[in-house]
Order: structure tokens, then C-alpha cells, then sequence
């Protein structure tokens, strides 16, 4: 199957990342709930009513999953027969249901979490990854090779269980840690152009990172994985750890493990 139009739902920033990247390849139409942000297109993007997006070969749903279930119900009944719907949460159980559970039963779905995106790149480059959770219909096999041959992009296959175990030690934890490094003012410690070692210069740079993600995407990463609250109890208990141990050592009495 050749695709020829693609529908972008949720012009935030990954959906004009996900825009520029598909107009190489077609025609590209945006549409968000909030119009403002589609004062944002260019020249290879072209706002459109969400009729007109659903109806396009291919649809990504560039929303966090707390809009997901609205956006879904919301196309279900204006996708066309052979339109291959595409989400892009970052934590894949909770959104694979909801996609099996919302889409009519015939409807091709491609459960994805690109492992890249913006601020860092301006467009999809080959050789990036992506992981594929779940995959149903001939068309939405037909996008995995497309996302392989014609965008370049490596394709990872793992269940929405194993994805969202690791993720929850690879994105929930690590954007918990930037979090809390935003929130004691780490990246405006007086003396740091003078001070700073290349440890500090790594905590300082995730920080930095954290201070560009949105309020969604945080949300995502430790509400809708399942496995994000294990994963932040788990490193806590042992910050607690390793704190009785200084103590410990710095009075000289035993620690809770001795």
C-alpha cells in the first residue's frame, strides 16, 4: 500500500516534529483540539477539521494518554476503512487497551513509542528507534515497512508488559531524579561556571532536559505506567539506604544491615 496522506492529532511539540518528518513523504494535515497551536504550520502542513484528518491513510495521535480515550472515541466512527491509526504514548499497556478496546474491531492499529523527538532534532533521521507493541491489519503492517524502508527507522518489538517494566527504570525514573534536580534549583547553584565537575555537568543536563518536557509527558511517564510507582519506591528505599549508612559511618555506630 502506498501512503499518500498523513493525519496528525495533537499539534503539540511532537506533532510538528512528526509533521515536518512525514511531509517529505505526502501530504500532511493537522488538527488539535486547541487552534491556536495550529497557527504553528508551515507551507507542508495544512490545518484540517478532524473529519478530514481521520480519513487520511495513515493517523497518528500525538496526544498524552490522558486525551487518548477522548481522541479515540472522538475518530472511531470517522476513520477510513483502510486508515491505519498510530498512537505514540510513551507507556504502552494502558494505551494498547484503550486502543483494542475503543477502535471497531476491523480498524488497523499500530501501538508505537518512538524513542526520540524534539528538542534534540528537528526531524526524523535514519536509524533511530522505535518500539512496536502491538501491531493489527495488513495496512498496519504495511506502515511498519514504511517506517523501516522509507523513514530508516529500526523497529523494536516487545510486549506492552516488557516495554513498560523497563521504561519504568529508563523514563519514569530518570524524569522523577530531573524533577526533584529542577526543583532544588540545581542548574542556578552560584559558582557553578567555575565550579562545575563533569558529574554535576550530567545531573545539570537531565535537569535541563526536564525544564523542556511539558506537564503531559511527565504525567505519562509516572501515572499511566503501570510499573513507574514500583520503580520510584524501589529507588527511594534506597536513597533512605544509603543514607543510614552515612550516618552510620559518620557516628560510628552500625548500620540497618549490620
Amino acid at each position: 500500500m502506498r501512503f499518500e496522506t498523513f493525519g496528525i492529532v495533537g499539534y503539540g511539540h511532537f506533532g510538528q516534529f512528526l509533521a515536518s518528518s512525514l511531509a517529505r513523504h505526502g501530504k500532511v494535515l493537522a488538527y488539535d483540539a486547541d487552534d491556536a497551536k495550529l497557527e504553528h504550520t508551515t507551507d507542508d502542513v495544512r490545518p484540517a477539521s478532524l473529519a478530514e484528518v481521520a480519513a487520511a491513510d495513515v493517523v497518528v495521535l500525538a496526544v498524552p494518554f490522558s486525551a487518548l480515550a477522548v481522541v479515540l472515541q472522538e475518530i472511531r466512527d470517522l476513520l477510513g476503512r483502510d486508515t491505519v491509526v498510530m498512537d505514540v504514548v510513551s507507556t504502552k499497556e494502558r494505551a494498547g487497551k484503550l486502543l483494542e478496546e475503543i477502535l471497531p474491531a476491523d480498524a488497523n492499529l499500530l501501538a508505537t513509542h518512538p524513542l526520540f523527538g524534539p528538542p534534540s532534532m528537528a526531524r526524523i533521521e535514519p536509524g533511530l528507534r522505535v518500539v512496536v507493541t502491538a501491531e493489527r491489519g495488513q495496512e498496519a503492517a504495511a506502515f511498519r515497512e514504511f517506517l523501516e524502508e522509507q523513514l530508516g527507522l529500526e523497529v523494536v518489538s516487545l510486549s506492552p508488559e516488557e516495554h513498560d517494566r523497563a521504561m519504568a527504570y529508563m523514563q519514569s525514573l530518570p524524569f522523577f531524579i530531573a524533577r526533584a534536580l529542577v526543583s532544588i534549583d540545581v542548574l542556578e547553584l552560584k559558582h557553578r561556571d567555575d565550579l562545575a565537575i563533569p558529574s554535576f555537568e550530567k545531573l545539570a543536563e537531565i535537569a535541563f532536559i526536564e525544564q523542556q518536557h511539558t506537564v503531559d509527558m511527565f504525567d505519562t511517564s509516572q501515572i499511566s505506567n503501570p510499573y513507574a510507582d514500583e520503580a520510584r519506591r524501589h529507588f527511594l528505599s534506597a536513597l533512605q539506604q544509603l543514607q543510614a549508612e552515612i550516618e552510620a559511618h559518620r557516628t560510628g555506630t552500625p548500620g540497618p544491615d549490620a
